[in-house]
């Protein structure tokens, strides 16, 4: 049973592709839970196994994936056990998932205010849906005039934002954040984290954050998983692993930050 602490609890969580001899073991028996209100970072290069583990969390993992081991545990159930038509009430309702990419997640061909209403339209019937797309819109600094704006006529920063209220339309449990910044400017990045941040501090949004970049959870995560070769090879908290990294791949990571000036 799940920590009554934690919101969900990952217990050596096993993702496997192929067989044979071309067996891959992309997740290879990582364990972690996040606590409510809490943001935890997923951290290791690509091919680590971070992606993988997130989108596992509902079973989202491409088809050839298969399940090879462990419990995901969230509201007293185990994801992996679940039908699929269970699964399909937990994601979006309860588990939302941000990407990297917003420019590909939205349909052209419709306004941004349009695709906000579908989200609430299958998940929240009862609520009017033009006032909580325009309060949506607000929650992430976005104006409202905005609802009636196609993809291609917004910038970068302001999809992922469109992209942020969109995931939180169903005001869910957990945001799973996965590189939600790669694609956008320096200076955007950290809008867009300290939007995070807020949100999280506001509405007591638990998080996951996936990335590549120890530099960038400093000042969002509270605690910090690195990942290599699908397993976790340390944990702890943020200042704790950013401070005083004892794995040397941490070590490896931290090296790779960018420093405006030599670290004495």
């Amino acid at each position: 049973m799940t920590d009554s602490k934690s919101i969900i609890e990952v217990k050596d969580l096993r993702v496997h592709f192929g067989r044979g001899d071309d067996l891959v073991k992309a997740v290879d028996g990582v364990s972690f839970s996040i606590l409510h209100g809490e943001t935890l970072a997923l951290v290791g290069e690509s091919g680590s196994g971070k992606s993988i583990s997130a989108l596992s969390l509902t079973k989202l993992a491409p088809r050839q994936a298969t399940y090879a081991g462990g419990e995901v545990m969230f509201g007293g159930q185990d994801m992996l056990t679940l039908p699929d038509a269970d699964l399909r009430k937990i994601r979006g309702r309860r588990i939302s998932y941000i990407f990297q990419e917003p420019m590909v997640s939205f349909n052209p061909v419709f306004t941004i205010g349009w695709q906000i209403e579908e989200a609430l339209t299958l998940h929240r019937k009862e609520v009017d849906r033009k006032a909580e797309v325009a309060r949506l819109l607000d929650l992430v600094h976005l104006p409202a005039r905005l609802t009636r704006a196609f993809p291609h006529e917004m910038s970068g920063g302001q999809l992922q934002r469109c992209m942020i209220a969109m995931a939180l339309a169903c005001s869910p449990e957990l945001l799973v954040a996965d590189e939600p910044t790669t694609a956008l400017d320096v200076t955007v990045q950290r809008e867009i984290l300290n939007l995070l941040k807020e949100l999280s501090e506001k509405v007591g949004l638990s998080i996951l954050m996936i990335t590549h970049n120890l530099g960038i959870v400093s000042d969002l995560a509270d605690r910090v998983c690195v990942m290599q070769k699908g397993k976790i090879v340390e944990e702890g908290e943020t200042r704790q692993v950013l401070d005083a990294p004892q794995h040397a791949y941490t070590k490896q990571l931290m090296a790779a930050v960018p420093r405006l000036r030599p670290k004495k």
